[in-house]
């Protein structure tokens, strides 16, 4: 299995043969435009797309002849997608801000969906994607948040899934020595916020997790590919 999510920073259809190189059986792509309306994806066997605007939403493509058999969007929050396959059940993310509710921004906004849904979330799924949100912002000014990543971490365990990226290095998290995130493309201004909640028997043998390097991805994305295999 070889599971992927990259924010690509928007046009996918010109930057797919980049992450095609990584070989993903599953790749999550926040920032994607929708395949429907434009793009070349025959290099996928199947796509499944949300979101309100066609040039930025959330997508999820599958390889190798796996195909989607089962697709839910969640009401409340536009970029969250629920695929089913014969091969791995996925809970896309791309968190977003929420000006309408600050409590919900973010990490909170994962939080709610995880606690609104819980039929969504079971030990053989994958929750997978951009959360926008590092451990160490919990405490931050502008909180407070409905939930923060304390409590999506413990939600998420609870359900039998952890970070394999966490699993895999033996990070402490918000100490993490790779980041996913570079504001502004700055090298300097780096965060670890893409994460990969996986089952405990994906865990077992410990899988292949990695991150892109900054000078080999920097030009196509503020963020870096974040990879799973086992």
């Amino acid at each position: 299995m070889r599971l992927v999510t990259w924010n690509c920073n928007q046009a996918f259809r010109k930057k797919q043969h980049r992450l095609l190189e990584l070989k993903p059986d599953i790749a999550v792509v926040p920032e994607c435009e929708n395949p429907a309306k434009k793009g070349d994806w025959s290099a996928f066997t199947d796509w499944r797309w949300t979101g309100d605007n066609p040039h930025q939403g959330l997508a999820v493509f599958t390889r190798n002849n796996i195909s989607i058999t089962d697709t839910t969007e969640v009401a409340e929050a536009d970029y969250f997608l629920h695929i089913e396959t014969d091969f791995l059940d996925v809970l896309a993310v791309w968190a977003m801000n929420d000006r309408e509710n600050p409590r919900q921004r973010y990490i909170g906004q994962v939080y709610t969906v995880l606690i609104n849904h819980p039929e969504l979330v079971d030990e053989n799924t994958t929750v997978v994607g951009d959360f926008n949100w590092n451990v160490k912002w919990d405490e931050s000014p502008n909180s407070p948040l409905c939930g923060d990543f304390t409590d999506v971490r413990e939600t998420l365990n609870e359900a039998g899934l952890q970070s394999a990226y966490h699993e895999a290095q033996g990070n402490e998290f918000g100490m993490e020595m790779d980041s996913t995130f570079h504001m502004h493309k700055k090298e300097n201004r780096s965060y670890h916020i893409d994460y990969a909640f996986v089952p405990e028997q994906l865990l077992n043998p410990s899988p292949r997790v990695s991150i892109g390097e900054y000078n080999n991805w920097i030009e196509l994305s503020d963020h870096m590919p974040l990879l799973i295999a086992n």
